[in-house]
C-alpha cells in the first residue's frame, strides 16, 4: 500500500480506498481547513475571531490547526487574532467543571487565553460583563438559573430541546463576539457533522434555513459564524488526534431518543459502509439555497420569515384542519379562535407564524408554553 501522494509506504487508509503516509495525510488536512478559509474570501487580514471550543474532538483539532496556522512563516500564516470561548450551563455541574478545565488546560498548551462564560449569565440575565480569563470561579455561581434551564429543556421533546439549545449557544457566541470586539466566529462542525444537520434541519422545518446552517458562512447576523473544518470528516479528526495524541473529552450535544439522534446513527452506519454518503449530502447542501430575503426576521433564529403567499401551504393546511377538528355542530366557524392571535400568548398550532417565528421557533414556542414564553423574547 503506497501513499497517494508521496508514493511511499502508507500506513492511514481514508475512506476505505484512500492511503496516506502521516506526513502526506497531515498535510492533506491543513490544507483542508487553510482551503476552506482562503477560498471563501471572507476573512481581512489581522480580523478578529472568536474561536468557539467545547473540549471535543473536532474543536481540538481546529485549536491545533489554528495554532500551526500561526507558526506559519509570512507567505502561509493565518492572519487572525483569535480569542477562545468555552461556554458551560448546559450540564451537570461536576462535568461543566471538568470539561472546562481541560479546556483551560488545552489553551494554556499553546499559549492561548479562554473565556469561561455560563450560559445562564449571559444568556438569560442579558449579561454583557465577561469573566476574566481562564477563571473558572463564575461558571456555576447562578445555579438556580443553570438548573432552571435544565428545566425548561426538560419539558420539550428531545428534538426541540436539542434545537432549542443550539439557537441559544449561537446567539449566546454573538454576544460574547460583540464584547469582545470580533466581527466572526469560529465552530468546529465537520462535514459529518453538517450532514447529519442538513437532514435533520429538514425533519424538522428548517429547510429553508440549510444555506445558513449547514454553509460555510452563516451571515444572518452583523457577526457571522464560519465553518473552517466543515471539509474534514469525522474519520480524519480521529485520525488526526491519534497521530498527535491530542488530549480531549467525549462530548455528545445531542440528546438520546430525539430526531437528530436517530438520524445521526442513520447517517453514521450508512457512511460506514458507503463511504461517499457524507461528502455527496453536503455537495447536495451547498446548491440550496435560502427563501427570499425578508426584512422581517425570527426573533429567535433571526431566519428570514417566509412573505404571504396565495398558494396553500403544508402548514396552513394542517392550522385549518386542527380548526374544523374542533368545530362543533352548529357553531358558526367565523367563531374559531384566530390563528393569529393578539394576546401575548398565542396558543394555536402555529403561534405567532411569519409575524414573530419561523416555522419551526413557532412550533418550539407552543411547547414551551406561555411561562417559558420569554425565551423566545429578543430584548437586545
Amino acid at each position: 500500500m503506497h501513499c497517494k501522494k508521496c508514493k511511499d509506504h502508507g500506513s492511514l487508509t481514508i475512506r476505505k480506498e484512500h492511503v496516506y503516509c502521516v506526513n502526506c495525510f497531515m498535510i492533506n488536512v491543513n490544507h483542508k481547513f487553510r482551503a476552506c478559509i482562503g477560498k471563501n474570501k471572507i476573512l481581512s487580514s489581522n480580523e478578529k475571531v472568536l474561536v468557539c471550543l467545547t473540549g471535543g474532538q473536532s474543536s481540538t483539532v481546529l485549536l491545533d490547526l489554528i495554532y500551526n496556522g500561526l507558526l506559519q512563516d509570512s507567505h502561509k500564516k493565518l492572519r487572525i487574532i483569535p480569542f477562545f470561548l468555552h461556554l458551560t450551563g448546559f450540564g451537570e455541574k461536576e462535568t461543566d467543571h471538568k470539561v472546562a478545565e481541560l479546556v483551560i488546560n488545552q489553551c494554556k498548551s499553546y499559549e492561548f487565553n479562554v473565556y469561561i462564560v455560563n450560559i445562564s449569565k449571559f444568556y438569560f440575565q442579558k449579561s454583557n460583563t465577561l469573566p476574566n480569563i481562564n477563571n473558572l470561579s463564575e461558571t456555576n455561581t447562578e445555579e438556580d438559573l443553570k438548573t432552571n434551564l435544565k428545566n425548561i429543556l426538560n419539558k420539550v421533546t428531545p428534538t426541540s430541546s436539542n434545537d432549542i439549545e443550539m439557537k441559544i449557544k449561537h446567539d449566546t457566541f454573538r454576544r460574547v463576539a460583540k464584547e469582545c470586539q470580533c466581527n466572526f466566529i469560529f465552530t468546529a462542525e465537520t462535514t459529518t457533522t453538517l450532514a447529519v444537520n442538513l437532514l435533520s434541519n429538514l425533519a424538522i422545518g428548517r429547510g429553508s434555513q440549510v444555506e445558513y446552517d449547514i454553509g460555510f458562512s452563516d451571515n444572518r447576523d452583523e457577526i457571522k459564524i464560519l465553518r473552517p473544518i466543515k471539509d474534514i470528516t469525522e474519520e480524519e479528526l480521529h485520525h488526526y488526534i491519534q497521530i498527535k495524541n491530542l488530549p480531549h473529552i467525549s462530548v455528545d450535544k445531542i440528546q438520546e431518543n430525539s430526531l437528530q439522534s436517530v438520524i445521526k446513527k442513520f447517517v453514521w452506519d450508512l457512511q460506514e459502509n458507503f463511504p461517499a454518503t457524507v461528502s455527496t449530502v453536503c455537495k447536495t447542501a451547498d446548491k440550496i439555497g435560502a427563501i427570499e430575503k425578508s426584512d422581517k426576521r425570527c426573533q429567535f433564529c433571526k431566519s428570514s420569515l417566509a412573505s404571504n403567499n396565495e398558494k396553500l401551504t403544508a402548514m396552513e393546511a394542517t392550522n385549518f384542519s386542527r380548526t374544523v377538528s374542533n368545530f362543533h355542530p352548529g357553531q358558526n366557524l367565523n367563531e374559531t379562535r384566530p390563528i393569529e392571535s393578539t394576546n401575548e400568548y398565542d396558543s394555536s398550532m402555529f403561534p405567532f407564524i411569519n409575524k414573530y417565528f419561523c416555522y419551526c421557533c413557532s412550533r418550539n414556542y407552543l411547547e414551551l408554553g406561555n411561562q417559558n414564553s420569554n425565551l423566545f423574547k429578543d430584548e437586545k
